[in-house]
C-alpha cells in the first residue's frame, strides 16, 4: 500500500485538534445500552475519547496500571472488577512488537480525522502556491487545489466552521 498517510510529525503520532464522536453511534449500540451499567459506559466512554490523546493513540495500552488510569475508575480495584464488560468492544492488536487495544469504530474515526487534516494541509498548499504567484505552473497549483471527495464518509460529515 503505497498511498499510506504520514501520522506522525515530530517522531510522535499525531494529536487531532479535536476529535468525531457520534453519540448516535454509542448509544445505539445495544452492548453499551443494555449490557453495561452506567459506570461501564463511564468508564468505556472514557477510554475512546483517551485514545486520541494518549501515549499509544489511536490505540490503547494492555496494561491494566494504565488503563485504569486512562478511564477514569477512581482505583484499579474498580477497573480490574468492570473491565471484562469494557474489553469486549476492544480487539488486541500487535504494531512494532507492542501489543495494543484497537477499536474499529475509533479506527474508523482516525482515519477520517487524518484525510480531512490532509487536505486541509493540501488545501492550504495550493492556497499558499497561488498567492506566491507560481500559478504559472497551472496543472501542479490544480493539483493541490483539487476539492477532495467525501463521497464514502460513512455517514461523516465535517464542517469546519463547527470545530
Amino acid at each position: 500500500m503505497g498511498n499510506k498517510k504520514k501520522t506522525q510529525r515530530n517522531g510522535q503520532e499525531y494529536q487531532p485538534p479535536y476529535q468525531f464522536w457520534h453519540e448516535q453511534d454509542f448509544a445505539s449500540d445495544e452492548q453499551v445500552a443494555y449490557g453495561m451499567d452506567w459506570v461501564q459506559r463511564h468508564l468505556y466512554r472514557t477510554l475512546l475519547q483517551k485514545a486520541f490523546i494518549c501515549s499509544t493513540r489511536p490505540y490503547l495500552p494492555i496494561s491494566d496500571d494504565q488503563l485504569w488510569l486512562l478511564a477514569d475508575a477512581g482505583s484499579k480495584e474498580r477497573w480490574i472488577e468492570n473491565k471484562p464488560a469494557i474489553m469486549v468492544k476492544f480487539q488486541p492488536i500487535t504494531i512494532d512488537g507492542v501489543e495494543l487495544w484497537s477499536h474499529r469504530r475509533l479506527m474508523r474515526d482516525w482515519t477520517k480525522l487524518i484525510e480531512y487534516t490532509n487536505s486541509r494541509a493540501k488545501a492550504g498548499r495550493a492556497g499558499g502556491f497561488a498567492k506566491a504567484g507560481r500559478t504559472k505552473d497551472r496543472k501542479f497549483v490544480q493539483e493541490f487545489a483539487e476539492p477532495v471527495s467525501n463521497d464514502d464518509d460513512g455517514g461523516i460529515k465535517i464542517d469546519e466552521a463547527e470545530v
